[in-house]
């Protein structure tokens, strides 16, 4: 069944471009969206393979019974541009045990990170306040950030649809060790959802993102999301193209 959503407010914007195409973490929040309207369920996991960037204008997702297994799913399609897997549930149960962060400073008291808009124009819904001394391109040791994040409200989103977007936020962790910009697009990522991502008191949450392995052409990133409690909401792992060879 092909639904078209409304609340985004039915199509992709400009203002969410990343580099070449909408922002992934956006486009993941869509599928996830077209996947709990025609189910009634709510999304505990998905991955999403993205093929070709997608451009602005009108959402049109597709969903499909999934392939059965031990946990019901659909398969949510975005013309030919990305397919996700959403793996779903009815029942939402507090977590009998889930990693906790460790303390951080107020985020109102950091500095924000100044992110150029006509660089990442989706940069302008976000405020990003860094925790550790990470910043794109300035040639750090360690290819990671670790930073407090929120969304600023522009559109109404789920907790799980903001986790999806706030998960794809920060650039490549090897953005933290290089000093030049290359493209390294998405081309898979993973997401699991714990249960806070549901009740999350306020908008700013932790966010810890690191590459855990690269060769000459691949990357793998991993992220942590945390509320401002120290819960964790989701996580993800991402793979990676690196085409500056």
């Amino acid at each position: 069944m092909t639904t078209t959503l409304t609340p985004f407010p039915g199509h992709f914007d400009d203002t969410w471009r990343a580099f070449d195409g909408i922002h992934g973490g956006l486009v993941l929040a869509a599928m996830l969206r077209a996947a709990a309207v025609e189910t009634d369920a709510v999304p505990v996991a998905a991955t999403a393979h993205f093929y070709a960037p997608v451009r602005p204008g009108p959402i049109a997702a597709t969903v499909r019974p999934g392939h059965g297994g031990r946990s019901p799913g659909v398969q949510v399609d975005l013309d030919s541009a990305a397919t996700a897997l959403v793996r779903l549930s009815r029942n939402i149960a507090p977590a009998v045990h889930a990693p906790m962060s460790d303390a951080a400073d107020n985020p109102e008291k950091l500095p924000a990170l100044d992110i150029p808009v006509d660089f990442v124009p989706f940069s302008q819904h976000l405020d990003i306040r860094p925790i550790n001394s990470a910043r794109p391109f300035a040639g750090g040791a360690e290819p990671e950030f670790d930073v407090w994040i929120r969304l600023l409200p522009t559109l109404e989103f789920t907790g799980v649809e903001r986790a999806a977007i706030l998960l794809d936020a920060l650039p490549p962790g090897l953005f933290a060790t290089r000093t030049m910009p290359v493209p390294i697009p998405t081309t898979e990522i993973t997401a699991h959802f714990a249960p806070a991502v549901h009740t999350s008191a306020g908008p700013w949450h932790r966010l810890r993102h690191r590459t855990v392995w690269w060769t000459p052409d691949l990357c793998v990133d991993e992220t942590e999301l945390f509320t401002s409690s120290g819960e964790l909401a989701a996580q993800a792992r991402q793979l990676r193209r690196i085409l500056d060879h």
